[in-house]
């Protein structure tokens, strides 16, 4: 059985879901090293829009409230949120309802950007120091050309505090936010941090919502399956139609045909594979009915020289005699190969027309028994006289005539041989089990082509032409069912024939 990781379906699949890998690490990479790009920014807008925009109303709340009610609003506004606001002046003064001091980088970032002057300010006070720059920068229009060559990095387009925090980690966003200080008559203005913070890099969602990208992920990882399963499915199914197809054909079943209607290199190499099966057919079935047609002519002769040769051994005495006994058993070995040919031949040409019927099994494997059986071999039946299957009576005889002379000629003497039937679903199973020596690993997949005897177990010396599990083979395909052949353990050899019922 094949491992799922085996099949080309999945490892396309594979190749499809590294290459998005690779695509989402050159992207991670671009962004880590490339100075241009700001992280900060490009996923910072969303928490500096929402946290500015939170801002205005938490100034709002705090301008209309005393300071000593401060607290209590920065908590009800971050139970909101999901975030810890705090506020920090100029003046190092804190209000936070969770911290009572910040880490010290916090402060010192906090107080930096306090004291940062207005971008417009910054921008005219550098325009007026450099007359070069005025002259090219002559208005508002042209502001990013003065902007892109005066301002330092750290007035860029930022307009928000981002910032991490360790031991605990935490992650800080601030914006400025205006604040009132003193009485009705005199409230001047109060420089003022608002910094929301969070043990979640998205802020519970203040800062960063994922949903919206994993979203956009998701939806562009399920468009591409959606599309290259097909893609994947159009190029693997035709695939493993044809290796069926190639499997049926090596095992010497030509009636297969591939229907691939396409017009790229798929169609083509089904139509070959088409094209070839039929040439195959052609000719083994030249060749079949060549071997059939010899053996048919040398048929005659042999009949005449074997009634020659007895009629000869009686007119001669002493060694003449005993030479022409040994040149009659070669003439007897060369009419039984003559008569294998025959059987073989015809059982092939004559397969198509084999009509089968509901036989039961018993009669069939007694019928078998008594031709090849000796009274030195002991053969064991155990089959059901009810079980039937669907074949033919004279096909599956000679089949199993076949199997239980070799069983006898190789593994007679090492003990009983069994046959055994059973039904299981809607199949006849009938097994011939020996205790002989077996046959090696390697030649069971060619134990039933024509003329192979398997080394060293079988060989020319023990008689045989390598035809008869060819026969067998050819019997039970004409029956619509299959052989195979295994070795049983520690010893012994098993031929099974599965049947329809």
């Amino acid at each position: 059985m094949r491992k799922p990781t085996s099949t080309l379906f999945t490892k396309i699949l594979s190749w499809f879901f590294l290459n998005l890998l690779l695509v989402l690490a050159a992207l991670t990479l671009f962004f880590a090293f490339q100075p241009q790009v700001d992280l900060h920014d490009f996923f910072g807008q969303q928490g500096s829009d929402r946290l500015r925009a939170a801002g205005m109303l938490i100034a709002h709340d705090l301008n209309q409230a005393q300071p000593e009610k401060w607290t209590e609003i920065l908590a009800r506004h971050g139970a909101i949120h999901g975030v810890d606001f705090v506020l920090v002046s100029r003046d190092r003064v804190l209000f936070s309802p969770t911290l009572k001091t910040l880490p010290k980088e916090v402060m010192l970032r906090s107080q930096d950007a306090l004291r940062h002057k207005g971008r417009r300010k910054i921008m005219r006070q550098l325009l007026q120091k450099n007359t070069e720059v005025n002259k090219k920068c002559l208005s508002e229009v042209e502001e990013d050309c003065a902007k892109s060559i005066l301002l330092p990095k750290r007035y860029g387009r930022r307009t928000h505090l981002i910032m991490r925090s360790k031991e605990p980690t935490r992650y800080w966003f601030g914006t400025k936010i205006p604040l009132v200080t003193g009485t009705e008559e005199h409230r001047p203005m109060m420089p003022s941090l608002l910094l929301a913070v969070s043990d979640s890099i998205t802020g519970n969602g203040f800062f960063f919502d994922p949903l919206p990208w994993m979203v956009v992920a998701a939806s562009v990882l399920l468009i591409s399956v959606l599309l290259w399963i097909p893609l994947v499915r159009n190029i693997t199914k035709p695939l493993v139609r044809m290796t069926r197809a190639a499997e049926e054909i090596a095992k010497g079943n030509f009636n297969v045909s591939i229907n691939e209607p396409r017009a790229d290199e798929i169609g083509r190499l089904a139509r070959t594979i088409n094209n070839m099966t039929a040439r195959l057919a052609d000719f083994v079935k030249g060749q079949k009915r060549f071997l059939g047609d010899v053996a048919h002519e040398l048929g005659s002769p042999v009949a005449r020289i074997q009634f020659g040769l007895g009629v000869l051994e009686q007119r001669l005495e002493g060694g003449n005699q005993e030479r022409v006994r040994d040149v009659m058993e070669d003439v007897e070995e060369m009419s039984k190969l003559i008569r294998e040919l025959l059987a073989f031949s015809r059982a092939e040409m004559h397969s198509g027309a084999v009509e089968l019927e509901h036989i039961l099994l018993l009669p069939v494997v007694e019928a078998a028994v008594r031709r090849e059986g000796t009274p030195t071999v002991q053969i064991d039946v155990q089959i059901d006289p009810e079980i039937s299957a669907l074949a033919s009576a004279d096909l599956l005889t000679r089949a199993l005539a076949n199997v239980l002379r070799n069983a006898i000629k190789y593994a007679g003497e090492a003990g009983p041989i069994l046959v055994a039937a059973q039904e299981k679903e809607d199949q006849v199973i009938l097994t011939i089990k020996d205790s002989g020596p077996g046959v090696a690993e390697e030649y069971l997949d060619r134990l039933f082509d024509p003329f192979f005897r398997p080394e060293p177990s079988r060989n020319r010396d023990s008689g045989g032409a390598g035809l008869g599990m060819a026969i067998v083979k050819t019997c039970v395909a004409a029956c619509k069912g299959t052989v195979s052949a295994r070795n049983r353990e520690p010893n012994g050899f098993a031929v099974t024939i599965r049947l329809g019922c």
